[in-house]
């Protein structure tokens, strides 16, 4: 059955192998510093929730364990470029997750939230690159089942 790495990297590759027409960054990789030229990109968060008991298999070792999870995307489009375009990029990545299932992960809901300026996203008087675009955020729910 599958592990929360394994659905992680099957959320990824679903997302790599798209042909997404803007970069991806993924949570918790070395990342490069944005461009000097403000341009699309999204943020992937993958976030497996605690496990609950689904069925009762031969005992011991054999029950069937369900873990919900949650990918939160953040779509980043540059200034300029408006909401209408952060939520229609968004758009693209809610679709490639709407009752898509697998052998490792069956998700359910993909959601498409209107964001806002990306200054939104930083604490209050802080400076970051994050202020030169505006955002829109995806949430998929998923699950993914173990045998324990």
């Amino acid at each position: 059955m599958t592990t929360a790495a394994q659905a992680f990297a099957a959320i990824r590759s679903r997302l790599e192998s798209e042909g997404l027409s803007f970069p991806l960054r993924f949570q918790g990789d070395t990342q490069e510093a944005l461009p000097g030229q403000p341009a699309p990109f999204a943020y992937v968060e993958f976030h497996p929730e605690r496990a609950v008991l689904a069925s009762f298999g031969g005992g011991r070792g054999e029950n069937r364990y369900r873990n919900p999870a949650r990918i939160d995307a953040y779509v980043f489009v540059p200034q300029g470029h408006g909401l209408v375009e952060a939520v229609t990029r968004a758009e693209q990545i809610a679709a490639l997750f709407r009752s898509f299932r697998d052998v490792d992960i069956s998700c359910f809901e993909a959601s498409v939230l209107s964001g806002g300026h990306g200054s939104e996203m930083t604490v209050p008087g802080m400076s970051s690159e994050v202020n030169n675009y505006w955002y829109a955020a995806v949430e998929v729910r998923l699950f993914f089942d173990q045998i324990g």
